[in-house]
């Protein structure tokens, strides 16, 4: 995924509301408690800004973004809460791979809290719940006192979201990298884990391109982890093959890139 250049009307709609450039247009969702709601474009902007800087390890630029959301925090509209959500899951990410507990930790939160406000009114929902399992999984990830009750949520989120959407790619993900990260060290438990990561890649690659504003995330990141687990399991090819296939999705990953530069120094 390339940095997003600014077009016209990127340019008209940043403003000093936070890190976004000063245009004056201070009635935008983006920064206006109570505006008109966000575009469909609008949204799709801040789900590539999350993936830009997530995906280049960015971690000022995802907490610009965040404060940059305060809008959506307080929004009614379940897709800006979403938005929030997902910039706040990728801060999340990033802050637990640099081992910042505290705010991992907030991040997390205000993840959680973002889509139990959505659920109020959108009951029923596969994405919200999928992301939600995935926030809740990353939090349990810290350990100590959180892994008990974010594990309880991140269980209970992934099996009502699979009750409502099995096929769905990202509710696939999140089983998969929950099976990952909890996984036993057997050879039969390794495998299992790593069909289902195939599966979950593969169910991105069979999906249709998402309209401006739905879910985009996960596809990379899957392919990511079948190649680790195919690197751990000494595949090397196809290890490559698959760090080769996320940053096709992104292209600027930047942990794919290093894994994948790894495995040439091994040869």
């Amino acid at each position: 995924m390339r940095r997003p250049t600014d077009s016209r009307r990127d340019r008209g709609r940043r403003h000093a509301c936070g890190g976004w450039r000063a245009a004056g247009l201070a009635a935008l969702a983006l920064c206006a408690p109570g505006a008109r709601g966000a575009t469909p474009e609008e949204l799709a902007d801040v789900a590539t800004q999350a993936d830009y800087a997530f995906f280049t390890e960015d971690r000022r630029a995802v907490s610009r973004l965040v404060a940059n959301l305060g809008a959506f925090r307080e929004s009614s509209d379940p897709l800006e809460l979403y938005s929030y959500a997902l910039a706040e899951f990728r801060r999340l990410q990033l802050a637990a791979r640099n081992h910042d507990e505290t705010e991992a930790e907030s991040s997390g939160s205000a993840c959680l809290a973002a889509l139990d406000k959505r659920a109020a009114t959108t009951p029923g929902d596969a994405e919200g719940l999928a992301l939600e399992a995935a926030c809740a999984g990353y939090l349990a990830e810290l350990g100590g006192l959180r892994r008990l009750t974010a594990g309880r949520k991140r269980d209970a989120s992934l099996a009502a979201a699979r009750a409502l959407a099995p096929a769905n790619p990202r509710v696939l993900l999140t089983r998969a990298l929950t099976a990952w990260f909890g996984r036993g060290t057997s050879a039969a438990a390794r495998a299992e884990t790593r069909a289902a990561l195939i599966r979950a890649a593969s169910a991105f690659d069979a999906i249709a391109a998402a309209a401006p504003g739905e879910p985009t995330w996960g596809g990379a990141e899957a392919w990511l982890f079948v190649g680790r687990a195919l690197e751990q399991d000494a595949d090397l090819v196809g290890a490559r093959s698959a760090y080769e296939r996320a940053l096709l999705i992104a292209p600027d990953f930047a942990v794919a890139r290093r894994r994948l530069g790894s495995l040439s120094s091994r040869r």
